[in-house]
């Protein structure tokens, strides 16, 4: 079963280091990050995706929430658009991310290319610094 993300949250855990909003975002994204990483297929989606999903009721069942909103899921778009056009893939499509992705990804996450929807982020100084410390305690 493919691991389902959207766009932001795939731009996430290129600097994932084991952070996170609460303890249980932290457990479920380590564990989705683990699976990706020993080769689980990862697949983009719109809305609440497998790191949303299970947390909070609030998120799955009030449409007001941040989840849904329109700012989030523009934010998304924008992330799958920069992702897709630098891996060259369509990334609606369930596949492993390789090795050589990852490097890819990260090259252009760190000069900025794929981080537009990065610019407002409260976590953006902290990825900031994981890319001039060479994305060093990733867990990808």
């Amino acid at each position: 079963m493919p691991v389902l993300l959207r766009g932001h949250h795939f731009l996430c855990i290129l600097t994932y280091r084991g952070k996170g909003y609460s303890d249980a975002f932290v457990d479920n994204m380590s564990t989705k990050v683990a699976a990706i990483r020993a080769g689980h297929p990862v697949r983009l989606t719109s809305g609440p995706d497998d790191i949303c999903n299970g947390l909070t009721e609030t998120c799955l069942q009030d449409v007001q929430h941040d989840c849904r909103a329109a700012d989030t899921l523009r934010l998304d778009h924008l992330a799958v658009e920069a992702v897709s056009r630098v891996l060259e893939r369509d990334l609606g499509k369930a596949a492993p991310l390789t090795l050589e992705e990852v490097k890819t990804l990260r090259s252009a996450f760190a000069s900025g290319t794929i981080r537009t929807a990065c610019q407002n982020c409260s976590w953006k100084e902290f990825c900031d610094q994981i890319v001039i410390e060479d994305f060093s305690e990733t867990l990808l």
